[in-house]
C-alpha cells in the first residue's frame, strides 16, 4: 500500500476547493473579505439583478418571521420540554431534547420484533431441519432479488443524476451580490471530543466563513473530562461569535446528546453541525439560506456534500474517496428526485431551527443521529434539499480506526432500521409506499447486503475450486442462476464503474485506477458490519470514537502540543507569552526543600494575535505548600515585562493577576499558555 500523506496546509486546500468551484476563496489562507473583493462583478446583468431582489426580499421577510413573538416563545417551550429528565433503567437522565420514545433507540428491539425474529429464526432452523435443500434455496433466492432490486434502483439513480441532477446550484455572484442584505442569525455546532490536535485547524475553517459575525454564534461542544480541547481552543484567542459549552457528565456520551445541548444554547434561526476536522467552503452557509429560498416552505433541511482533503493519502483513504463521491454527487441528488427519504451524512447539514426544535431534535441513544433524522423528517412532512456546496474533511487513513468508525455507522442503521420497523403497518398507505420502500433498501438492504455477502462469495470460491457442478444445479434453480449470473458480472461491474464515474465527476483522475480494487473494500465493510451486529447486541449505544488529525502527522514525529494541568473555566482574554518558555520557578528540581514542590511553566507559541495594551492574565499554581517571592519567580516577571496587580493565597493554590507593563506601544503579540504542572521527584 503505498503511503502518500498530505496536510491540508494552504496550498494543498486551495486545490482542492479549486476542483469544486474555481471561484472559492481558499478555506484555509484567505479572508473572506479578500474573496468578496476579488469576485464581485462590478455590472449585474439583468437577470441576476432580479435574482438579487427576489433573494433579498425574501431575507428581509424570513428576518420579520424570526423575530415575532410567536416564535420566541415555541423556542420557550422547547427548552422548557427538552429540560425535563428521563428514566431509563431506574436512573434519571438528562437528554437535552423531548423524549419522544417512538423516536428513540434507547430500547432496540420491542417486544414484538423480539418475538418476530425469534420466530423467523426459528423457521429457518425448522427449515434447514425439514427441508434442508429447500431452504437453503429460498435464503439464497432472498438475496439475490435484493441484489437485483439494489442493481436496478441504484443504476436508475446513477442515469437519472447523470442526465439532470435535483441538487441546488447559487451562483457565486449572486452570493456575493446580496454581502449586505439581512442575513438570518446562524448557529454552528461543532462537538469536540478529544480535538486538540485539529483545533487549530478547525477555527481557520471556521474564520474564513463568509457570514456577518453580529449574525454567527459558533459553539464549540465539549465534554466535562475534555480539558485538553477547551484548552487547545482556548490557545486559538477566538473572537466573541465563538462559545466554549462544556457538556454537563451523563448517559449516554454520543454526539447526539452534545448537539442537543448546544441547541439549547443556540440563538440562530438556522442550525449546521460541522464536525471537528471539517473544512467547508467559505460560502456554504449563505447558499444553504438561499436554497431554503429557492424550495418550497416543506424544505426542513439543507445536505451538502461531504467530500476529503486527504485523498491520496493512502490507498484506504483513495478507496474511502471514491465511496464518498458516489453516494454524495450521485446517490443522495437521485434519492431526492425520486422524492424519498434522505439519510442524512453526519456533518453540515443546515436545519431551520424551528423545524428541528418541532421534531424533537437528535435522538441520543442512536449513534447514527443523522440517518434517523433523515426519515423522522419524512414522518413530520418534511424534506431535506441536496445543496452543490461541499464540506471537505478527513479520510480516515488507518485500518482499525477506519473499522470502527464503519462499525458504529453501520450499527445505527440497524437501529434506525429497527425503530422505523415497530409499526411497519404504518407504511400500508399509498402515500407512503415509497418512504417503506426507502427504508427496506437503502437502510436496512445495505446492512443486510454487507452480511450476506461473504456467504455469497463463499459459494462462488466453492464453484471455482471445486466445480460442484451437480449441487449449483440443485442451490440454483435456472431463474436464480440468472439472476445471480447478471448481479454477479454486471452488478459488481456496474458498481466498481459507478465509484468511477463518480471520482470523474468530483475531478479526482488520479483515483480512477483504483476503483478497480474497490471489492476488497466492500469486504473491510462486512467485517465492521459483523461487529456492528456483535455491538448492537451488547452494547448498542455504544459510541466508538473516531480518532482525527492522522493526516497531521506527516514527517513521523509527534506534533507539538501545550502542556497542560488544569482547565481555565472562563474564555476570558489571557496573555500569552512571546516565546516557548520552560522556567523552574523556584531552586532546581534536584534540590527541593522538605516542604515544597517544584513547579514548572510550560508553553506553546501560535500565531494568534493580540492588539491590546491592557490585559490581566490569572495564573493558577496547583499543588503548592510554600511559594515565596523569591527571585526567580521575580526574574520572571521582570522578563517579560509583567506586572503583579494582585495576589491572593489560598490553601492549595496562590492565584497572580498579572498586566503588560510593556512601554512600547500596542502591537500584535505572539502567544502561548502560561501553567503549571507538579513535577515528579527524582
Amino acid at each position: 500500500m503505498q503511503d502518500n500523506k498530505q496536510s491540508p496546509d494552504n496550498t494543498a486546500i486551495a486545490q482542492t476547493v479549486a476542483r469544486e468551484e474555481l471561484e472559492v476563496a481558499d478555506a484555509a489562507g484567505i479572508s473572506p473579505s479578500a474573496s468578496r473583493d476579488n469576485n464581485i462583478p462590478n455590472i449585474l446583468d439583468t437577470g441576476i439583478d432580479e435574482e438579487v431582489k427576489r433573494y433579498a426580499a425574501w431575507l428581509a421577510s424570513e428576518s420579520k418571521h424570526n423575530s415575532n413573538t410567536r416564535y420566541r416563545e415555541q423556542t420557550k417551550e422547547y427548552i422548557e420540554s427538552a429540560l425535563k429528565t428521563v428514566r431509563v433503567g431506574g436512573q434519571e437522565v438528562n437528554l437535552f431534547a423531548p423524549f419522544r420514545r417512538e423516536f428513540s433507540a434507547m430500547q432496540t428491539f420491542t417486544r414484538g420484533q423480539a418475538f418476530a425474529i425469534s420466530m423467523i429464526g426459528l423457521a429457518g432452523l425448522l427449515g434447514l431441519l425439514f427441508f434442508r435443500t429447500g431452504m437453503i434455496v429460498t435464503a439464497i433466492a432472498v438475496v439475490t432479488v435484493l441484489y437485483l432490486s439494489d442493481l436496478i434502483i441504484n443504476s436508475l439513480l446513477a442515469v437519472w443524476t447523470l442526465k439532470q441532477s435535483a441538487e441546488e446550484h447559487i451562483d457565486d455572484a449572486v452570493v456575493h451580490a446580496l454581502a449586505d442584505a439581512d442575513w438570518p442569525k446562524y448557529t454552528i455546532l461543532c462537538p469536540l471530543y478529544r480535538e486538540a490536535e485539529v483545533v487549530p485547524q478547525f477555527v481557520k475553517a471556521m474564520l474564513a466563513l463568509d457570514y456577518p459575525t453580529d449574525k454567527l454564534q459558533i459553539l464549540l461542544l465539549t465534554e466535562e473530562d475534555d480539558a485538553s480541547t477547551r484548552q487547545a481552543v482556548q490557545a486559538q484567542r477566538l473572537p466573541r461569535h465563538f462559545i466554549v459549552i462544556t457538556v454537563p457528565d451523563g448517559k449516554p456520551r454520543t454526539k447526539p446528546r452534545a448537539c442537543n445541548y448546544g441547541l439549547l444554547q443556540a440563538t440562530g434561526d438556522y442550525v449546521v453541525i460541522y464536525d471537528a476536522e471539517d473544512i467547508p467552503e467559505p460560502l456554504q452557509l449563505k447558499k444553504a439560506v438561499l436554497t431554503f429560498a429557492n424550495q418550497g416552505a416543506e424544505i426542513a433541511c439543507v445536505q451538502a456534500k461531504l467530500n476529503f482533503y486527504n485523498t491520496s493519502q493512502n490507498l484506504l483513504t483513495r478507496w474511502f474517496t471514491a465511496e464518498y463521491s458516489l453516494w454524495f454527487d450521485l446517490t443522495l441528488p437521485g434519492l431526492q428526485r425520486l422524492g424519498v427519504p434522505l439519510p442524512l451524512g453526519g456533518t453540515s447539514n443546515h436545519f431551520r431551527a424551528d423545524m428541528l426544535r418541532l421534531m424533537g431534535a437528535w435522538d441520543a441513544f442512536n449513534v447514527t443521529e443523522d440517518c434517523d433524522l433523515g426519515l423522522r423528517m419524512v414522518y413530520y412532512g418534511f424534506k431535506t434539499a441536496m445543496l452543490n456546496s461541499t464540506t471537505f474533511e478527513e479520510a480516515n487513513s488507518q485500518l482499525k480506526n477506519w473499522i470502527r468508525q464503519r462499525s458504529r455507522w453501520i450499527k445505527g442503521y440497524m437501529q434506525t432500521y429497527l425503530v422505523y420497523m415497530r409499526r411497519p403497518q404504518v407504511y400500508l398507505r399509498p402515500d407512503r409506499l415509497r418512504e417503506f420502500f426507502s427504508l427496506q433498501l437503502f437502510v436496512g438492504g445495505k446492512t443486510l447486503v454487507l452480511l450476506a455477502n461473504p456467504f455469497m462469495w463463499m459459494l462462488v470460491v466453492l464453484y471455482i475450486l471445486l466445480h460442484p457442478i451437480d449441487l449449483y444445479h440443485t442451490l440454483y434453480p435456472a431463474p436464480i442462476l440468472y439472476m445471480s449470473a447478471a448481479c454477479l458480472i454486471f452488478g459488481n461491474f456496474f458498481y466498481t464503474y459507478t465509484h468511477l464515474i463518480g471520482c470523474m465527476k468530483r475531478g479526482y483522475f488520479s483515483l480512477v485506477k483504483w476503483t478497480v480494487f474497490i471489492p476488497i473494500y466492500w469486504a473491510m465493510a462486512s467485517v465492521a458490519a459483523f461487529m456492528a451486529l456483535q455491538q448492537l447486541i451488547l452494547k448498542p449505544h455504544y459510541w466508538e470514537k473516531t480518532q482525527h488529525g492522522l493526516h497531521l502527522h506527516t514527517s513521523g514525529s509527534p506534533s507539538s502540543s501545550t502542556v497542560v494541568t488544569e482547565e481555565d473555566e472562563s474564555m476570558e482574554d489571557t496573555l500569552r507569552l512571546p516565546i516557548a518558555v520552560r522556567k523552574t520557578l523556584h531552586r532546581p528540581p534536584s534540590t527541593p526543600g522538605p516542604e515544597e514542590d517544584a513547579l514548572v511553566a510550560t508553553s506553546s507559541p501560535s500565531n494568534i494575535s493580540l492588539t491590546t495594551k491592557e490585559f490581566e492574565l490569572e495564573v493558577r499554581e496547583k499543588t503548592v505548600q510554600r511559594v515565596a517571592s523569591d527571585l526567580d519567580t521575580e526574574s520572571f516577571l521582570e522578563e517579560f515585562e509583567f506586572e503583579v496587580t494582585e495576589k491572593t493565597v489560598q490553601e492549595k493554590s496562590i492565584i497572580l493577576k498579572l498586566r503588560s507593563s510593556a512601554k512600547h506601544s500596542p502591537v500584535p503579540l505572539q502567544s502561548g499558555e502560561l501553567e503549571f504542572e507538579e513535577e515528579e521527584e527524582e
